[in-house]
């Protein structure tokens, strides 16, 4: 058997980080039970100069695409490339971008009781799909208990230790070679970008797969 541990390097208020995870699932379920797979997400900030109340949407990406125009282009790809892996992208003119450093927050508390995916892809959707803002606590607390979470797991979310510690997180991906999300970093060696197609990142998590087991 060989072990695979994969670290997910992402934003949840970004599209291709959702689709990514949605591919690599595609791969991982390929993989069979020959591998124990250990997921573990690690905190990106999109946009670190977002204040905690995030922005409008329109007016704020449209500033980064260089027109209005350009962000529905881009917007209407992304939803057909959505529709063709299983997701739902929903967007309106009441949409915001979040800050989403608390719910990387929320991300780590739950990685405390193994709950960090079922986390990530309830947030995902609830941004994507549902049109919430992430950025609010009621809506990440809501959304927390939805998959399991407790009171506790919540409180942790918002204790100094945990704020410490995805700071830390932040800072430390920043300064090494991850620029863009999604990025993966399998078995702490092997540095992957993109969303890749599930055929791609097959291939290459079977390829490390077989070097673990020859060494």
């Amino acid at each position: 058997m060989a072990d695979l541990r994969i670290d997910i390097i992402a934003d949840l208020s970004c599209p291709w980080c959702y689709l990514g995870y949605s591919r690599l699932k595609q791969a991982l379920d390929q993989l069979g039970d020959n591998y124990l797979i250990d997921l573990r997400w690690q905190p990106f900030e999109l946009h670190p100069d977002l204040p905690e109340t995030g922005a409008d949407r329109e007016t704020y990406l449209g500033e980064k695409f260089g027109s209005q125009e350009r962000l529905n282009e881009a917007t209407h790809a992304l939803q057909q490339v959505g529709l063709e892996n299983g997701i739902t992208y929903n967007f309106s003119d009441k949409d915001r971008v979040p800050n989403t450093k608390l719910a990387h927050q929320f991300v780590a508390a739950a990685s405390q009781v193994k709950l960090a995916t079922p986390l990530s892809l309830a947030l995902f959707d609830a941004y994507f799909t549902q049109g919430k803002d992430i950025g609010q606590k009621s809506v990440l607390e809501d959304v927390a208990r939805s998959i399991g979470m407790k009171d506790n797991d919540i409180q942790l979310a918002y204790e100094e230790k945990t704020r410490k510690l995805v700071d830390k997180k932040i800072k430390q991906l920043t300064q090494v070679d991850v620029k863009s999300v999604p990025t993966y970093v399998i078995n702490d060696k092997y540095m992957l970008h993109g969303a890749h197609q599930p055929e791609s990142f097959l291939k290459v998590l079977s390829d490390i797969a077989e070097d673990t087991v020859k060494s």
